[in-house]
């Protein structure tokens, strides 16, 4: 199944606090809730064996590069799944425009597959909702709904205006830091109505805020499932 392959995935999303009131511009390192002079956040996604929370990060099973300018705008995502026997996948997106007037080329290969181009645009209907659409193949959206400081609380993907998923985002702040973000996804599996949940709860921050370290769990009474390790760059 073809999908919008953008930037929400949830381990990668409203990972701090950023403090700033509506009245701000938006830019897209608003939405992804980052603090700072960001330059550059590569994230890398482990899996725990036994609840061990040690991991060597050339051993992740992804890795996410994102760039931004120094308008807090971002310029490229890369992406890599290794899922092992599974195979694996690559995602690159080249951004153009700024602020609220965005679009990028998505260009994407899964497993051995062939390469595919597809271009994005963000379209809005008011000042917290937009939808990513394909303007080449409008079959696929994925509506976007952010909160009154531009961070991510919901997104919707639909095929053919019928919705296939939902992401929900609830996070949890202290001292001006998140400090855990729930994770609800809604899935349409073959007609039948699927719900699965994460917790990720943040341990480590650097000196602008920003989480480093993550345990990410599917109940916080079971054990830890992944660590997520998140690198900085700053102008």
């Amino acid at each position: 199944m073809k999908k919008i392959a953008i930037a929400l995935l949830p381990f990668q999303i409203i990972l701090s606090c950023n403090g700033q009131d509506a009245k701000n511009t938006y830019t897209q390192k608003l939405e992804f809730g980052l603090k700072g002079p960001i330059k550059e956040v590569t994230s890398y996604l482990c899996r725990s064996k036994d609840g061990n929370t040690q991991i060597d990060t050339t051993k992740s099973i992804a890795k996410i590069v994102m760039k931004f300018d120094t308008l807090g705008d971002v310029t490229t995502i890369d992406k890599k799944w290794d899922f092992g026997e599974s195979g694996n996948s690559k995602y690159l997106s080249v951004f153009s425009g700024k602020g609220k007037n965005l679009s990028f080329k998505e260009t994407s290969r899964i497993g051995e597959g062939e390469i595919h181009e597809t271009n994005y645009k963000y379209v809005w209907s008011d000042d917290y909702n937009y939808k990513i659409i394909a303007p080449e193949d409008d079959e696929y959206i994925t509506d976007v709904t952010l909160d009154e400081n531009y961070r991510l609380i919901k997104s919707t993907f639909k095929i053919d205006n019928r919705t296939q998923s939902i992401e929900e985002f609830d996070i949890k702040i202290e001292n001006d830091k998140i400090k855990e973000v729930k994770t609800k996804v809604t899935a349409n599996n073959g007609g039948k109505q699927e719900v699965t949940e994460q917790i990720q709860v943040v341990q480590e921050y650097d000196h602008h805020g920003n989480p480093t370290v993550l345990y990410v769990y599917n109940d916080l009474n079971e054990q830890i499932k992944h660590v997520l390790y998140k690198r900085y760059k700053y102008y």
